[in-house]
């Protein structure tokens, strides 16, 4: 997390070596710091009236400035202050009585890695704060401009709730014949409105949700004033949130007012949704987006264009094509089930909003629409046409920042699928820039996974696993390790794809790729070299997943492969995320006489502790500890207390990453079975090692 300027710390202890331990490591990980040290109560709470901080850093046994005291103060003082407390040694009552305080966590003092990741998530939930009251501030001076213009419109503007009057302004109390709009407080509305047109707003009367906005209205009604006079009027009704609940505004737009012919042929078009009406589509789309966000189910934006539009008004004149797109929008909303859910921004632009389907539904939809458009003849007066569509498709949701980009991103599909096909006549749902600002990298992580499992772009590479000592098992061991196809641009990639993968819901279909993949070579493999096994990783995601188990037993079953030519393969730090159910899966594996692997092994605070639950057959050590053989005696004593910690397990220790040869008399001193890494040999597209020669 590089911070674009100074974040303000305030750091809690005795002494500034201490302070400064702290600053140099949040200083590694590309943090701008201004800090300052309070040793004595008084000097916290001078600090504190002093500005504002961005995080407060507390030794949590720091006797001069009790832990409770510091949290009295915060709170005395109004501030917005997140506070870490540095433990000396975790114990897991510190951790919940730091809790229960207010800390946003407890860190062991020696545990850099988890206090910079703990500072980044604390720095940005404050800023998220920050910016959020800001934007609270914001809409609270915008509701006052709101509600002043309406104090003075000249429009007569009501707002009801429940079928009563909560609010009208002096135009519509006059409208009305009262004497002030305070009259018309807790008056039932439909008493303002003619018999006749009672029915079209019976809809309108009932309790609101947030959740499911109602559609505008807009109709040519009847209105009576308070001596019982009628007069003609038209009503726009929107949907709106008033002091925080659900309302309607009633505005009485004497602009609009139609005779009856133009009022005939203003709802025709309506009906077709061939009129332009921008600020109806932005209304539908706005509403889309936020019941996306209530219920966490996408709804799907399609942008439906003519081909070669421009040459067609340049050929028939913009009478003709006119009533050619109004034919042909007719006839889409025999197509699709809710007409209201429709709406024309410009002469070639249609909208669509599917609201909660998948993106598959949607796809499938305007696949249809461009068939059913392309097969069918227009007939305009005496002339038959035949058109062609072009449809882009984005989702709606939380992530769409506003209409405009909803909009923007239907028609990077619409110019992508033209670019594709020169005539367009097809369907292109929109792939969001993996690059944009619009985008998280997880989220780039997940679309690009995606879109290589889709266009086959994934690849798989091996990697010879070789005995160190005399005499090992005779097996022939690869690791599987996944990468990209030599075909994919790197700018399609996120910056460390593969690593940030496996740590994505997209996970677990990697991962059944993955084992497809190599199931297929080794069954090749094995007619020539029936020694052959190969290592196969799993992330948490797949073991995690309860049908992942019966899926992986049918793909065993399937593939006919000997029960030994498969060791299925899991990081340390998964393992002891999901223990129960590693245990579960290495468990069923071991019934079956297959072998399981953990890799990333001995960075664990007891790593020893899992082979409790997890019956293991090989261990591969963490490529932390193997570079730090390289790094003094310090490195190699933690080597050898890894390796000692093995001593009469009955485990194979495998140790990756070998990339020179000076580190391998230690590694035979210490009993190490096998080595990996590129010394060795570098992963390769086929199995082809020749296991034969000298490591």
């Amino acid at each position: 997390m590089r911070s674009e300027y100074p974040l303000n710390i305030l750091i809690i202890d005795k002494s500034n070596d201490i302070a400064d331990r702290f600053i140099s490591i949040l200083r590694s990980a590309d943090l701008s710091i201004d800090a300052k040290l309070a040793t004595t109560e008084e000097q916290l709470q001078k600090q504190i009236s002093m500005r504002n901080w961005d995080l407060l850093i507390a030794a949590q046994n720091y006797k001069k400035v009790p832990v409770q005291n510091i949290f009295q103060r915060i709170r005395r003082s109004e501030r917005d202050l997140p506070v870490i407390l540095i433990s000396k040694k975790y114990d897991p009552k510190n951790l919940l009585e730091g809790m229960r305080l207010g800390a946003v966590d407890v860190v062991v003092e020696d545990q850099d890695q988890h206090l910079i990741k703990v500072v980044e998530r604390t720095l940005k939930s404050v800023l998220d704060r920050r910016q959020s009251r800001e934007w609270e501030r914001k809409l609270s001076l915008a509701e006052k401009r709101a509600q002043y213009l309406m104090d003075i419109s000249r429009f007569p503007i009501a707002i009801i709730k429940e079928g009563v009057y909560v609010y009208a302004n002096d135009a519509c109390a006059n409208m009305f014949a009262f004497g002030s709009a305070e009259e018309m407080l807790c008056l039932p509305v439909v008493d303002n409105i003619a018999a006749a047109d009672r029915e079209k707003l019976k809809a309108y009367m009932v309790p609101l949700q947030s959740a499911a906005e109602i559609t505008p209205f807009e109709a040519a009604i009847k209105t009576v004033d308070l001596n019982g006079q009628e007069n003609d009027a038209f009503l726009e009704i929107h949907q709106i949130q008033h002091d925080g609940e659900p309302a309607l505004q009633f505005t009485i737009n004497k602009d609009k007012l139609l005779d009856d012919a133009a009022l005939q042929d203003k709802e025709a078009k309506s009906a077709g949704f061939s009129a332009i009406q921008p600020h109806l589509v932005y209304e539908l789309i706005n509403r889309g987006i936020s019941r996306s966000v209530q219920t966490g189910q996408n709804s799907m934006l399609l942008n439906i264009q003519v081909d070669q539009f421009s040459h067609l008004k340049e050929d028939l004149g913009i009478a003709k094509v006119e009533k050619i797109a109004h034919s042909m929008v007719t006839f889409l909303t025999q197509l699709i089930d809710d007409p209201v859910n429709c709406g024309r921004v410009s002469e070639n632009c249609f909208i669509i909003v599917l609201p909660e389907v998948a993106e598959e539904c949607a796809l499938e939809r305007a696949e249809n629409m461009v068939q059913q458009v392309g097969q069918q003849i227009f007939d305009i007066g005496e002339e038959t046409f035949s058109l062609t569509i072009s449809v882009g498709i984005t989702a709606l949701n939380e992530n769409v920042t506003s209409v405009e980009r909803a909009l923007e991103r239907s028609e990077e599909a619409i110019t992508e699928l033209r670019n594709e096909t020169e005539l367009g006549n097809g369907v292109k749902f929109h792939v969001p820039n993996i690059h944009s600002d619009d985008i998280s990298k997880a989220q780039a992580v997940v679309i690009s996974a995606k879109n290589l499992l889709a266009k086959n772009g994934f690849s798989i590479r091996y990697q010879p696993i070789i005995a160190l000592i005399d005499g090992g098992s005779g097996k022939e061991y690869y690791e599987v390790i996944l990468d990209i196809s030599k075909e994919i641009n790197e700018s399609e990639i996120p910056q460390d794809f593969i690593s940030e993968l496996f740590k994505s819901e997209v996970a677990a279909e990697v991962d059944r790729w993955v084992i497809t993949q190599a199931l297929s070579a080794l069954t090749e493999k094995l007619q020539t070299h029936p020694e052959t096994q190969l290592f196969i990783n799993i992330s948490a995601q797949s073991f995690a997943d309860s049908n992942f188990l019966n899926w992986l037993e049918d793909a065993l079953k399937t593939s006919q492969l000997p029960v030994d030519a498969v060791i299925f393969q899991l990081r340390e730090i998964d393992v002891v995320r999901y223990l129960n159910q590693a245990a579960t899966l290495c468990e069923e594996i071991k019934k079956s006489h297959r072998q399981v692997a953990i890799s990333n092994f001995g960075v664990a605070i007891n790593p020893f502790k899992m082979f409790e639950r997890i019956e293991a057959d090989f261990v591969k050590i963490d490529r932390m500890i193997v570079e730090k053989l390289a790094h003094g005696d310090e490195g190699k004593k933690e080597f050898q207390k890894v390796m000692g910690g093995m001593t009469g397990t009955g485990i194979d220790v495998i140790v990756p990453f070998v990339e020179k040869a000076s580190i391998m008399p230690l590694l035979w001193q210490q009993g190490v079975q096998y080595i990996q890494g590129h010394y060795i040999s570098r992963p390769s597209f086929t199995m082809d090692y020749d296991f034969s020669a000298e490591p």
